[in-house]
């Protein structure tokens, strides 16, 4: 076995073993399902599916009381009473055990308002589930965020640390130059090529800052431990690869997908539920009531052992009774005022349904009208970049042919790595802005590629 290449082979796993890599997609969805606030917000659901589940429960036999019981019981013997008669009295000196049971239901028979308080309680359950998936398209946005900015300070760092190095590389041949007595070189061109050195450091600097600040975000949202590290699956900062969908596609995703319509409308029909819920308490309400006792003891007659099990006397005992009943609240008030209550809350939501669908359409356009604009930023910058990479290219051939263009080779530089900065910038914000826009017309990544894979 060959060890010098096992070797580097075991200290590659080792140090690939806390790397994550995720791309932009995989990062969302496993960011959202790592959030805590997330994960709290959908156990707030569970409340009301148990408050579903409760009312399910109570559908048949709401009220259901049975209670048994087993103990000694006195026996029975005759005597004669002060007129004369023959009865029976309990027997202490004989005991025996007896076994008792008690039972006691209601059975109400309003199911009409069963129906349409389990359907209030679904639309609300509705109303809070779109609630939380709005709270997820933002939580979404900003993962998105935090992707793009952590290419663009990858970026960050790779233009910083390539200027530092060109410029260091400048610096010593420059000096090379002034040792060799070249008379195309003077002190002068390392003084102004020192002078710059500071603005290159400065950008390194902000490159590392930028990079630990969006690590450290990303390693709260993924709860990544402390050996554990970051990558993207991305090799470098590019245009999102999603098709710009046109201003009539956003308006019509918008009315279909957005969750603050779809909760308004599950709220209209809770508080309709909920108002045909308080009307048709304002009527009485019937139902079944029936309650049964039965006793039996062995104690007995001592004379003859009863073997009946349904015969009755002092201790042996079956009674029974069943009916309909009639309940009707004499707060008759109180009961109007909750059904007001919802009417005013249902008219209010209708009202609101007037103007929510336009309103939510317009943020959704002004944020398509802020991507198209980012956009024209960013292709406008990579026609810009490209001329200033020729100008660059310029310098070099005319630094060859004279080591006294020092100024203007270095001035070329710094104007291309300024326009890669404002390039790489507007390429995040482009990025962001997009996912701005899928958020604001109502769509997670994944259903936003979904749509635009059929």
């Amino acid at each position: 076995m060959n060890f010098r290449l096992l070797f580097p082979l075991v200290f590659a796993g080792l140090a690939l073993a806390g790397e994550i890599r995720y791309d932009c997609l995989h990062f969302v969805e496993e960011g959202l399902a790592k959030d805590p606030r997330l994960v709290e917000a959908k156990f707030a659901t569970e409340a009301k599916k148990n408050s579903l589940d409760a009312l399910t429960s109570e559908v048949i036999l709401p009220t259901l009381n049975i209670a048994m019981m087993v103990g000694p019981a006195p026996g029975l013997k005759e005597s004669v009473d002060n007129w004369g008669d023959t009865v029976d009295v309990y027997d202490f000196s004989k005991m025996g055990p007896f076994w008792g049971v008690e039972g006691k239901f209601i059975q109400p028979l309003n199911f009409g308002q069963y129906r349409t308080g389990k359907k209030a309680l679904e639309a609300d359950l509705k109303q809070k589930t779109f609630a939380i998936e709005q709270e997820i398209h933002k939580k979404d946005v900003e993962l998105q965020s935090y992707y793009y900015n952590y290419l663009l300070a990858r970026e960050m760092q790779k233009l910083a640390n390539d200027a530092q190095k060109r410029v260091d590389e400048a610096y010593e041949k420059l000096e090379e130059a002034l040792d060799d007595d070249d008379p195309n070189v003077s002190q002068m061109d390392l003084l102004n090529l020192k002078a710059k050195l500071h603005t290159v450091k400065e950008g390194v600097t902000e490159a590392n800052l930028g990079m630990k600040r969006v690590q450290l975000a990303i390693r709260f949202s993924l709860g990544l431990n402390e050996d554990d590290v970051f990558t993207a699956e991305d090799t470098c900062l590019t245009e999102r690869p999603e098709r710009l969908p046109s201003l009539e596609e956003v308006e019509q995703f918008t009315m279909r997908y957005h969750p603050e319509l779809k909760q308004l409308a599950a709220g209209l029909d809770a508080r309709k539920l909920q108002m045909d819920l308080a009307e048709a308490k304002l009527a009485p309400e019937f139902f079944i009531m029936g309650e049964i006792e039965y006793v039996k003891s062995w104690a007995g007659n001592r004379k003859v052992m009863v073997k009946d099990a349904f015969a009755e006397d002092a201790v042996n005992k079956l009674s029974g009774l069943i009916g309909v009943g009639l309940r009707y609240r004499l707060n008759f008030w109180k009961s109007w005022s909750d059904f007001r209550a919802a009417r005013t809350e249902y008219r209010g939501l209708q009202l609101k349904e007037n103007y929510a669908a336009s309103g939510l359409v317009a943020q959704a356009v002004e944020q398509y009208y802020q991507v198209e604009a980012a956009k024209e930023k960013m292709d406008a910058l990579k026609e810009s970049l490209r001329a200033s990479e020729a100008i660059l290219k310029g310098a070099a051939m005319q630094y060859d042919l004279d080591k006294s263009k020092t100024g203007d080779l270095v001035n070329a530089y710094t104007q291309n790595v300024t326009m890669q900065k404002d390039y790489y910038f507007a390429v995040c914000k482009y990025n962001v802005e997009f996912a701005e826009l899928i958020s604001r017309m109502g769509m997670s990544l994944r259903e936003f590629r979904g749509e635009f894979n059929k």
